[in-house]
């Protein structure tokens, strides 16, 4: 009897401990919270929930939430998430800059020039809907997400996943689920006011903070018996506390979830709180701290992390996690564009430059996603591989652009003074693929010009256009001792015909004709010097050659810009109109000018550009003012203007010249430099007065110089060799 009992006990333990085996084990979700750059801190967790071993099962998130929680869900580690972020240029992601490179070559010197931009509409000009449109931030979640751009199921994912966004026609959550994983992710980080709404299935949709920025119910809904929730939301901010752009832009978007927010905390059975009240959502520069502030969190709850393996260890393991297919290469079958209302189709596929029926790395693709986007014809530009037979279909998406914008810059410096630009331009009207610009610069010296442009689609990129333009300048006149004794009115009027074919967005050639009138009326002369009215026709005949491969116009870090241009102009009339006779008619004159600029990295944050450029006029007896080539200043409004740091605006004047500078530049933090500037020129009446006279000339500038929104601001103290005095220079806004 004694032996029975005991053989009873050993088989209920058998049992029991077979039973319990056989229980379901408890999963566990994962829930990350909104809160703009703060959200990166989740990294900092996820490295220590995998040190402690934990297998989540799966994964809800809000906004930042839903980039670190989709990609931890579709297989990136949280060593591979570091790296990605800490290695991106924020900047030029949240503010949608692209490099300089992908910007069409007839679009470049526009695509820094305008400090606001407004869509019209039905006659009407019209607020943006955002203050970017979202392109890089979309292109940067495109291209990580690429090994998943076929699973339209989430759950699908080797670890299921949703993500929340707000309706904000109705102002509801919207659960995301499927479809595809980069539309889910934009929409829900898509901060009101900042970043554009975007549309999926009939719905305008924008960050998912504005509802439920702490998810943890649906990471229940999902199936989830045990959630470990990490949020980096903060508390409202005071009234005295809301005194800056990001903490009013966090207050907008998290006072309404505050308390649904308090409610799903008690949900979570471990609540991971980082520290990081003192961050605001846009400091996505601190990255590497912010980081360290999650891990440091997380090893506080490191106890409570093990104590979850340790129970977890009792039931069969779970599969283990495919890791991600690393794709660096695609074979593209079929092309399919989407999205095209005015565009010419073949404007895009010129810009796309992608072979069907061939191999393209991902890099090449996003480059070339970057081109149809820098063509300024695309509100956003994105891309969709789906699977075929033996390679893959690729999807080019485009949203247009309003077919009509207002646009304004400011300006000011020493040499030109202060300047308003407006602009308006027409995109396919008429013709497909073309761009009307009407531009009005008001100031001292005064512009207009109407252009109208035709891009053709015919291979390689070739296009024309028509220009008239009318500018107006004062024109100073200095002595020997670089003392102004006379000013000049001078205004000119024209209509240029121009071709262009157009390379890549590096390279252009192209030539033209153009009608000129010219007017020269003094002001201000000397007592001995005519008071004569000069008035003159010109034909100018021009072919020319660009380069340009810098990354960006202001303070580039990398490239090289060359400028070959050669003209003949003949003159048609010229008069003396006071003395009422013309003048005989001056033999055509010949001008060339060669330029080539190099820009790369010294070490660290120290950059240099060195120039050379050089000009020569022949037929110098029969020059017009016009046509000399002017030294001087730190502007160059004409194709004959060359500045000269340490000389004032138009102070040397010649026929022949070469011109050798040195810049290096220091970028103390982001977007704030200081430059020494060095520069050396030989001048002369023909090439071997250039090579024989040696008239030389010598000047320094010293700058500090800072990027704001509203272009460079620069101070610069300049100087030259004994004859010049040295002078402070100030330059506000981009030049135009």
């Amino acid at each position: 009897m004694f032996k029975f009992k005991y053989l009873i006990l050993f088989f209920a333990i058998f049992l029991s401990i077979n039973l319990y085996s056989a229980e379901k084990r408890p999963e566990i979700g994962l829930t990350l919270s909104g809160g703009g750059a703060r959200g990166i801190a989740h990294i900092g967790v996820l490295k220590v929930m995998e040190e402690a071993g934990i297998k989540v099962d799966y994964i809800s998130g809000t906004s930042m939430g839903s980039i670190i929680g989709g990609l931890y869900a579709i297989g990136y580690t949280p060593a591979e998430m570091e790296k990605i972020i800490l290695e991106q240029d924020w900047d030029a992601i949240l503010l949608d800059k692209i490099s300089l490179r992908s910007i069409s070559m007839e679009e470049k010197d526009d695509v820094e020039k305008y400090i606001g931009s407004f869509p019209i509409e039905s006659g009407k000009i019209n607020l943006p809907v955002g203050l970017v449109a979202g392109q890089q931030i979309y292109s940067f979640i495109n291209k990580l997400c690429i090994s998943v751009h076929h699973i339209e199921d989430f759950s699908d994912f080797p670890i299921p996943f949703l993500c929340i966004a707000t309706d904000i026609e109705k102002g509801k959550e919207v659960v995301l689920k499927g479809g595809f994983l980069p539309d889910a992710i934009r929409a829900s980080i898509s901060i009101p006011s900042l970043f554009a709404p975007i549309e999926i299935d009939g719905q305008l949709l924008v960050d998912g903070g504005l509802v439920r920025n702490f998810p943890v119910s649906h990471a229940l809904d999902m199936g989830a018996d045990i959630v470990i929730g990490v949020d980096v939301g903060v508390p409202l901010y005071s009234k005295k506390d809301l005194n800056s752009l990001a903490r009013i832009l966090n207050q907008a978007i998290t006072f309404q979830s505050v308390e649904i927010n308090k409610s799903e905390s008690d949900l979570c059975d471990i609540l991971i709180k980082p520290a990081v009240n003192d961050y605001s959502i846009m400091d996505f520069n601190k990255a590497a701290e912010l980081i360290a502030i999650g891990e440091e969190a997380g090893r506080k709850m490191l106890p409570e992390l093990i104590k979850l393996k340790e129970e977890q260890s009792h039931f069969p393991s779970s599969p283990e996690i495919i890791p991600l297919t690393k794709i660096e290469k695609v074979y593209i079958k079929n092309i399919h564009i989407q999205g095209l209302r005015n565009v010419s189709k073949n404007l895009v596929i010129g810009k796309l430059n992608i072979s069907k029926k061939s191999w393209l790395d991902t890099s090449e693709l996003q480059q070339a996603i970057d081109r149809i986007y820098g063509s300024q014809y695309f509100e956003k530009v994105s891309y969709k591989l789906e699977p075929a037979q033996n390679g893959v279909d690729l999807f080019v998406r485009v949203v247009e652009k309003s077919s009509s914008n207002l646009n304004f810059g400011l300006h000011y410096d020493n040499d030109l003074d202060a300047s308003i630009l407006i602009n308006t331009t027409f995109r396919n009207k008429l013709i497909m693929g073309s761009k009307l610009a009407i531009d009005a610069k008001l100031g001292n010296n005064k512009a207009f010009k109407i252009s109208y442009f035709i891009h053709t689609g015919w291979k390689p990129g070739f296009g024309f256009g028509i220009t008239g333009d009318r500018k107006e300048y004062k024109i100073p006149i200095y002595n020997q001792d670089q003392q102004k004794t006379a000013n000049y009115s001078y205004s000119t009027n024209s209509t240029i015909l121009d071709v262009q074919t157009i390379f890549s967005n590096s390279i252009t050639l192209g030539g033209g004709t153009q009608f000129k009138y010219t007017k020269l009326k003094p002001e201000i002369i000397q007592n001995n010097w005519p008071v004569s009215n000069l008035d003159y026709q010109q034909m100018i005949f021009h072919g020319y050659c660009q380069v340009n491969t810098y990354d960006r116009m202001n303070y580039p870090r990398k490239g090289v810009k060359i400028l070959a241009d050669f003209k003949q102009t003949v003159e048609l009339e010229h008069s003396l109109v006071e003395e009422g006779y013309l003048d005989d008619v001056r033999d055509p004159i010949d001008s060339s000018i060669f330029k080539i600029s190099v820009v790369d990295r010294l070490i660290g944050n120290l950059y240099y550009e060195e120039t050379i450029k050089c000009g020569s006029l022949t037929h110098s007896d029969s020059l017009q003012d016009d046509s000399f080539f002017y030294l001087g200043g730190m502007n160059e409004p004409e194709i004959n203007f060359m500045p000269f740091y340490g000389y004032k605006f138009m102070s040397l004047s010649t026929s022949n010249f070469v011109l050798m500078s040195s810049n290096f530049y220091y970028e103390i933090s982001d977007g704030i430099f200081v430059s020494l500037k060095g520069n050396w020129v030989r001048l002369g009446s023909s090439f071997d007065d250039v090579i024989n006279k040696k008239q030389n000339y010598f000047g320094w500038a010293v700058t500090a110089g800072w990027i704001t929104p509203i272009g460079p601001l620069e101070i610069s103290y300049a100087g030259g060799d004994d004859k010049n005095d040295n002078y402070y220079y100030v330059n506000i806004g981009f030049y135009y």
